[in-house]
C-alpha cells in the first residue's frame, strides 16, 4: 500500500512541479554551462542513447536516506527523456527530463524502533523521488544543464540543477560513461538542502565492442594450464552464463599476500584486501557472444553498491576453443577531480571464467575463474594472480559436470560395513531427500563448542540441486539408473560440506590457526567429506578434509588435513521409536603429539525429517478442528446457560461464584499469555518447524474464539454477584460459598504439593519427557501447568459442595450446561486415546492448549468422573442437594407441610 501510495502521490506531484520549474532560472544557475537558446518545437529529435538510461549514484543519504545497513544496499538512479528540440543555435538542444532517484529499501526510518512495534516521532524517507528538470545539451561539449524540482519527505519540495557530462551524439564503447552532479539549491540552513549526489550512468543503445582484438586474447595464454571448462548452447548465449555475469564469488589469495600491496585488484585502503566479486550485466548480446559488465569488490556484505573506487568497467567474450569467458576491465579515472574530468581508462585487468567439468571433494565450486594484471612486477597497477570461486554452495545447472571421487578406497578399510540389524522393519532417510542435509551443535565432552551444518554435494553421480532458497527439494528424486551402487545393497556413494562456526572463547586444538580461538568473534571451520551411506542401516562414514589456511587463501596441499573420520548415524524415519537425534562424530586419526590433532568432535542434530513433519502436519489440522469444536461447543453451551437465566432469574443466585471464577480464570490465563497472537504473527516453534502460515490463522481464530467464551463466562459471572448483592436474605449463601471456597482451596493445595512433590522425585531421579522432539527435563511450571488442566476438569466440584451444603433444589444449572461443558473436557481425551491408536507417539502438540494428564489411566478416569459429576448436578437439582448423602445437614431438614383444616 506504502508504494501504491508513493506512486500515486509521484503522479499527481508532477504537474505541480512542471508549473513551479518554470519559476526556476535557467540563467542563473546553467546559463555558465550551455547557453540559454529559443527552442523550435516542431524539430523535433531523438535522444542518441535512447529514452531512457540507467546508472547509480552517490550520497543522497539525506532525501533518500541510508544507514550502516543500507550503505550496502543499491543506489541506482534512472533519466527518462520526454522531449528533445532543436534551437536557434546550431547543436544546442531543448531537453525535458525526468530524473528517478531510488534506494532498494522501500522506506528508511530514522530513530531507534523495535520489531512490531509501532513508535511515534519517527523520520520516513522515501524509496525514490521523482524530480521534473527541463534544460538544454550541447552536442559540441557533451554537456547538459537543467533546473527542476521534486517531492523529498514531509511534502517537503527540493529544488535542483542537474549537470551532465559527456554525453555525445555517437555510439557508445567501453570508454563512454556519462557522469553528473544533482545539486541543491536550497541555502544551507534550509530544511530542503542536501549534498550533491553525483551520478554514474552507463548508455546500453548502440554499443560497440571493440577489447576483443587478437592482442587482447593472447595475453590470456599466461595464465597457465587451465582445464577447458564445459560448453554452453552459444544460441541461447546469454541465458547459459547469466550465473557468470550477475553473481558474487569468493576471492581467493596467494598464501603471501597479507596486505593490499601488490595483492588488490582496486586502488583503495592499502591494508584491506576485498574478499567477494561481483559481477552485474550491462549488455549482453546473443548474436555476437558480447558481455558488458561490472566488475565490484568489496571486503563483505550481502548485497553490492556501486562504488567507482572499487569497481571496474569491463567487456568479454566467449572463447570456444577453452570454452571460457574472458573480461578486459578497465578503472575509473579522475575522481579525485570532479565528476565532469571523470572517465573509463587503464584497462589492464584480465579476468577468465569457465564452468568446470570435474569436481572433487575440495573443488566443488559450479564457476571458477582467475584475476590478473598484463602488467609486471614493480609497475603501478600490478597485482598477484587470484582466484575466484563461486559463492558458498551455489549450484550451475550446466549438464555435463562429473564428480570425482578419491577417498573411497580409505573409507572401504576404515569404515567397514557391519553386519546388518535383524530389525528390518526399520526404515532410513531416502539418500536423495532433504533429510540428508542437517543442522548440528558440536560438543566436546560435553561442552558445546560450536554449531553448523552438514550437507551432501554430490550423491553416486548426481550433484543435489538446491532449491531458490538454499534447501533441497522436499521429495525424493529418483537415483540415475547407472549408479555404482545399486540401491538393491543399499551402499551408496556421497560427499558432504560441513561447515561449523565456532563459539567464542572455543579451544579446540592446540594450534591457533588448526581449531582453536580465543577471540570473543565467532569463527568459521569448513570439512569437505566423501564416503558411503548406508541406507538398511542409516550409518553415513567418511574421511573428510579441513583447509588449515584462512577461507580467502587458495588452497595447496600443505594447507589441507585429510587425516579425519567423520561418522553420523541417522535415527530411523519412526523416530520416537528408537531415538530423535542424529548423532555423529569427527576424530583425527592423527597422534595426539601431532600440532594437527584436534579432540574428538561429537555432532547431535534434532531428527525431523519431512515425512514426519507432514504426518504431524495432518496431526495438528485434526487437533485444531477438535479445539475449534470445543471452544465453539463450550461458548454455545455457555450462552444457552445465559438464556436459561433469563428465563429463571429467581435461579442465578444458586449458581456456585466459585465454579463459575474457575471456568472464567480458565479462560482468561491463555488470553493473557497469548494476547500477541490475536493481533500479530506469532512465530511459534510449531510453526517454524512445520512452516506452516495457515497454522497460525488457525491458532488466532482459536483465541478469537476462546475470547467469546470468556466474555460470556464473565457475564455470567457479573449477574451472579449482581444477584446476591441485592438481596439481603441470602447471606446464608455467601457464608455456603465460603465454605465451599474452603474445602476447594485445601483440595488443590494438598493436590499440588503431591504434584510438587512428584517433580521433585523426578528430578532426583533425572527423568526426562520429550516434548516436540526434545528433550527436556519436566519443571514445575509444566507441572503446574498440568494440574490446572485438571482443575478445569473438575469444575463441577464447587457447585456439587454447594448444593450439598444448602442441600439446594431447582434448576440453577441447564442441563446444557452442565452436560454439555462436561462433553467438551471428555472430548480432548477420547482424542487422546483415538491418537494412541492410529500415532505411536501418542504425543500431542496442544495438549497444553486444553489441558493436561494425558495417559492411558488419565484419559479414563477424568472423562468418567466428569461425567459423574454431571450426574450428581442433575439428581441434586431433581431431589435435593443431599441425595448423595445418607444423612443431612443439621438445620436444613425440609418438612412435608400437612393440609390443615379449617373451621368456618
Amino acid at each position: 500500500m506504502e508504494s501504491l501510495a508513493l506512486v500515486f502521490f509521484s503522479i499527481i506531484s508532477l504537474n505541480t512541479l512542471s508549473s513551479h520549474a518554470s519559476q526556476l532560472t535557467y540563467t542563473d544557475h546553467c546559463a555558465s554551462v550551455v547557453p540559454n537558446s529559443i527552442p523550435n518545437e516542431s524539430n523535433f529529435k531523438d535522444f542518441p542513447h535512447g529514452p531512457f538510461q540507467a546508472g547509480y549514484y552517490l550520497g543522497g543519504d539525506t532525501i533518500v536516506g541510508a544507514d550502516t545497513f543500507q550503505k550496502l544496499r543499491q543506489k541506482q538512479v534512472t533519466l527518462r527523456f520526454k522531449n528533445v528540440y532543436e534551437t536557434d543555435v546550431f547543436g544546442i538542444h531543448k531537453v525535458g527530463v525526468t530524473l528517478i532517484v531510488r534506494s532498494a529499501s522501500s522506506y528508511y526510518r530514522v530513530g531507534n524502533f523495535t520489531r512490531g512495534k509501532r513508535l511515534k516521532n519517527r523520520k520516513r524517507f522515501p524509496s525514490s523521488i521523482t524530480f521534473t528538470l527541463d534544460g538544454f545539451w550541447s552536442e559540441s561539449s557533451g554537456k547538459i544543464c537543467m533546473v527542476g524540482a521534486g517531492i523529498g519527505y514531509s511534502m517537503q519540495r527540493l529544488e535542483v540543477v542537474l549537470k551532465l557530462y559527456n554525453v555525445v551524439n555517437s555510439r557508445s564503447n567501453i570508454s563512454t560513461l556519462v557522469t553528473g552532479s544533482l545539486e541543491s539549491l536550497s541555502p544551507r540552513h534550509e530544511v530542503s538542502y542536501f549534498e550533491p549526489i553525483s551520478l554514474f550512468v552507463f548508455p546500453r543503445m548502440d554499443y560497440d565492442f571493440s577489447l576483443d582484438t587478437k592482442e587482447a586474447k593472447n595475453e590470456y595464454s599466461v595464465e597457465g594450464e587451465v582445464p577447458p571448462g564445459l560448453s554452453i548452447n552459444q544460441d541461447s548465449f546469454c541465458s547459459n552464463i547469466s550465473p557468470m555475469i550477475n553473481g558474487k564469488f569468493d576471492l581467493q589469495y596467494q598464501s603471501e599476500c597479507n596486505s593490499a600491496k601488490n595483492c588488490s585488484p582496486v586502488w583503495g585502503d592499502a591494508h584491506q584486501l576485498p574478499y567477494i566479486l561481483s559481477l552485474k550485466e550491462l549488455v549482453c548480446l546473443d548474436v555476437k557472444q558480447r558481455v558488458r559488465v561490472l566488475i565490484g569488490f568489496r571486503s563483505s556484505g550481502a548485497r553490492w553498491s556501486f562504488n567507482p573506487n572499487a569497481t571496474l568497467v569491463g567487456e568479454g567474450w566467449w572463447e570456444e576453443e577453452k570454452n571460457q569467458l574472458y573480461i578486459v576491465g578497465c578503472h575509473f579515472l579522475g575522481m579525485e577531480e570532479s565528476m565532469a574530468s571523470v572517465h573509463v581508462g587503464n584497462c589492464s585487468t584480465r579476468i577468465s571464467l569457465r564452468f568446470p567439468k570435474i569436481w572433487s571433494m575440495n573443488d566443488a565450486s559450479g564457476i571458477v575463474g582467475q584475476i590478473w594484471s598484463n602488467k609486471t612486477v614493480g609497475d603501478s597497477g600490478y597485482f598477484k594472480r587470484i582466484i575466484f570461486r563461486s559463492f558458498h554452495d551455489s549450484r550451475v545447472e550446466i549438464s555435463g559436470t562429473k564428480y570425482e571421487y578419491g577417498l573411497l578406497d580409505r573409507v572401504r578399510k576404515m569404515c567397514p560395513r557391519q553386519e546388518p540389524q535383524k530389525n528390518k522393519g526399520a526404515r532410513y532417510p531416502d539418500v536423495y531427500s532433504a533429510d540428508m542435509r542437517f543442522d548440528m551443535s558440536v560438543r566436546i565432552s560435553k561442552r558445546r563448542v560450536a554449531w553448523g551444518y552438514s550437507v551432501p554435494l554430490v550423491v553416486n553421480d548426481q550433484i543435489q540441486q538446491l532449491n531458490s532458497d538454499g534447501t533441497f527439494p522436499s521429495s525424493s528424486t529418483t537415483p540415475p539408473s547407472n549408479s555404482p551402487n545399486s540401491s538393491s545393497t543399499g551402499l551408496y556413494n556421497i560427499s558432504y560440506k560441513i561447515s561449523m562456526n565456532l563459539l567464542p572463547n572455543a579451544r579446540l586444538g592446540a594450534q591457533k590457526s588448526m581449531l582453536n580461538t580465543t577471540t570473543n568473534v565467532t569463527e568459521a571451520v569448513n570439512f569437505s567429506a566423501e564416503g558411503i551411506y548406508d541406507a538398511e542401516a542409516g550409518s553415513l562414514c567418511m574421511v573428510g578434509c579441513r583447509n588449515l589456511g584462512s577461507k580467502n587463501e587458495i588452497p595447496s596441499k600443505t594447507s589441507l588435513d585429510c587425516e579425519i573420520i567423520v561418522k553420523f548415524q541417522f535415527p530411523p524415519l519412526d523416530t520416537n521409536k528408537n531415538g530423535d537425534y542424529i548423532k555423529g562424530s569427527i576424530v583425527s586419526t592423527r597422534e595426539n603429539s601431532d600440532p594437527l590433532y584436534f579432540k574428538q568432535l561429537d555432532v547431535n542434530s534434532a531428527a525431523f525429517y519431512t515425512a514426519e513433519a507432514s504426518r504431524t502436519l495432518k496431526k495438528v489440522d485434526m487437533e485444531v478442528i477438535m479445539i475449534l469444536v470445543c471452544t465453539t461447543l463450550a461458548c454455545v453451551f455457555v450462552g444457552l446457560q445465559l438464556y436459561h437465566v433469563k428465563r429463571n432469574p429467581d435461579m442465578v443466585s444458586l449458581i456456585s461464584f466459585v465454579m463459575l471464577l474457575i471456568l472464567t480464570l480458565g479462560n482468561m490465563v491463555p488470553l493473557v499469555l497469548n494476547f500477541e497472537a490475536l493481533f500479530a504473527q506469532n512465530h511459534d516453534k510449531k510453526s517454524i518447524l512445520l512452516g506452516n502460515e495457515l497454522l497460525e490463522v488457525k491458532e488466532i481464530s482459536v483465541r478469537l474464539i476462546v475470547m467469546v467464551g470468556f466474555l460470556l463466562q464473565l457475564r455470567l459471572l457479573q449477574l451472579i454477584w449482581s444477584a446476591r448483592k441485592d438481596d439481603t436474605k441470602q447471606m446464608d449463601l455467601w457464608m455456603a460459598e465460603k465454605r465451599v471456597f474452603y474445602v476447594i482451596f485445601t483440595l488443590h493445595a494438598a493436590g499440588l504439593l503431591i504434584t510438587f512433590l512428584v517433580h521433585q522425585n523426578n528430578t532426583l531421579h533425572g527423568d526426562v519427557v520429550s516434548s516436540s522432539g526434545h528433550s527436556q527435563l519436566h519443571t514445575f511450571w509444566e507441572n503446574l501447568k498440568s494440574y490446572s488442566g485438571l482443575v478445569l476438569d473438575g469444575f463441577l466440584l464447587p457447585q456439587i459442595l454447594l448444593n450439598l451444603f444448602r442441600n439446594s433444589k431447582g434448576n440453577a444449572l441447564s442441563c446444557s450446561f452442565y452436560y454439555g461443558i462436561s462433553l467438551v473436557k471428555v472430548i480432548p481425551h477420547a482424542y487422546d486415546l483415538f491418537e494412541a491408536l492410529v500415532y505411536v507417539d501418542g504425543s500431542s502438540l496442544y495438549e497444553d492448549e486444553i489441558a493436561d494428564y494425558y495417559s492411558t489411566a488419565w484419559d479414563i478416569i477424568i472423562p468418567l468422573v466428569s461425567l459423574l459429576f454431571a450426574v450428581i448436578i442433575h439428581l441434586q437439582q431433581r431431589f435435593g442437594g443431599c441425595i448423595i448423602m445418607s444423612w443431612r445437614i443439621k438445620g436444613k431438614e425440609e418438612y412435608e407441610k400437612v393440609p390443615v383444616v379449617t373451621e368456618r
